[in-house]
């Protein structure tokens, strides 16, 4: 029996209707619940096909096809707090920074170095 991979979730009824019609541009993000901050990206070349179910409150709800080998993306967006990331408190990121210490040599130093460098592997 062949199989088939699918995503369902909710776009807004705009993205949907062009989706369905195939006119979609750029990654396709799919909430996975409504008004939720968690969503699938979808490349439109990955998509086979796009049924397209109820809408409410300017969301509506699609099952999208996907073809086979499809690559998807899961997205999740909201604050830094929310997700319980904490600041890493890293000294060397401050106001005061160390003094930049420069080490000046001469062009004709940097030749010879070099040149007696490339004597040293070829010998």
């Amino acid at each position: 029996m062949p199989e088939v991979n699918a995503v369902i979730g909710y776009l807004p009824d705009a993205a949907a209707k062009a989706l369905a019609a195939g006119k979609s541009k750029g990654p396709v993000e799919i909430r996975l619940e409504p008004g939720s901050e968690l969503y699938v990206r979808i490349d439109p070349k990955d998509i086979a096909g796009t049924l397209l179910g109820a809408s409410k409150k300017g969301e509506t709800g699609v099952q999208v096809f996907l073809n086979d080998r499809a690559n998807v993306e899961t997205v999740s967006r909201g604050l830094a707090a929310d997700f319980r990331l904490r600041p890493i408190k890293d000294f060397t990121i401050g106001p005061l920074r160390p003094p930049i210490v420069a080490i000046y040599a001469s062009p004709q130093l940097i030749k010879d170095l070099i040149s007696r460098a490339n004597q040293l592997t070829k010998g």
